[in-house]
């Protein structure tokens, strides 16, 4: 029979395994104002410039956003004239005060992409993805280094996946780890690290998961 352990509220209580002396719980979300999850594409996107982002998040209110989960995959629908390594990475972007342009604007609105209906509608998010080519950059300062990458490699004139789409391929925070916190006016970017060579054609994949809090 395991120790039981009741705090000021007579009806709280803890129990502590007889066996390993560890205390049982009940793991459950982190207190937020809102929770979600988008999933997008870019259009058939072709020479797409080195280090040019295809994705673009940027937290305009003053409310934190917790990044929890990131993933991308790409599949050619035209093969490459010759053969390339075809490679992305997750980067954060710092004093984002002028959103990335052109692409093609994910507007979150009402209960759209909402884990519960009555968590809260993101207070001002700027979200787009590539459309046919890079998206043009507002103003901010990248890292000098990213959170993370991830390639393939597109045989000379194949067609198919070359990065399986992916939840959480280039970010993903399990419970007990540190998340990635944006505070107004930062954000993260996703982009091709290596120029899209002649001929090639297709699509990327993107996953993103996030939280809003008031604090963390």
């Amino acid at each position: 029979m395991g120790w039981k352990l009741t705090g000021n509220t007579s009806n709280i209580d803890a129990e502590v395994d007889t066996t390993f002396k560890s205390l049982r719980v009940t793991i459950r979300p982190q207190e937020v104002t809102g929770w979600f999850s988008v999933g997008t594409k870019t259009g058939s996107v072709t020479t797409l410039a080195a280090n040019g982002a295809i994705f673009s998040l940027r937290q305009i209110a003053a409310t934190l956003l917790i990044i929890r989960r990131v993933g991308i995959g790409f599949i050619t629908t035209t093969g490459f004239t010759t053969g390339q390594v075809l490679d992305y990475s997750l980067i954060v972007a710092r004093a984002f005060t002028v959103s990335d342009s052109v692409g093609t604007a994910i507007s979150i609105t009402g209960n759209n992409v909402k884990h519960r209906t009555s968590l809260v509608t993101p207070t001002s998010i700027d979200m787009r993805v590539s459309a046919a080519a890079v998206l043009t950059a507002g103003t901010k300062t990248l890292d000098t280094n990213t959170l993370s990458v991830i390639g393939g490699f597109a045989p000379t004139t194949t067609t198919g996946v070359v990065i399986a789409p992916s939840a959480n391929n280039l970010w993903s925070h399990d419970t007990g780890d540190y998340p990635l916190v944006l505070a107004q006016n930062e954000g993260i970017n996703i982009q091709n690290l290596t120029l899209m060579g002649a001929a090639g054609v297709g699509t990327a994949y993107i996953n993103i998961e996030f939280a809003e809090a008031s604090s963390y």
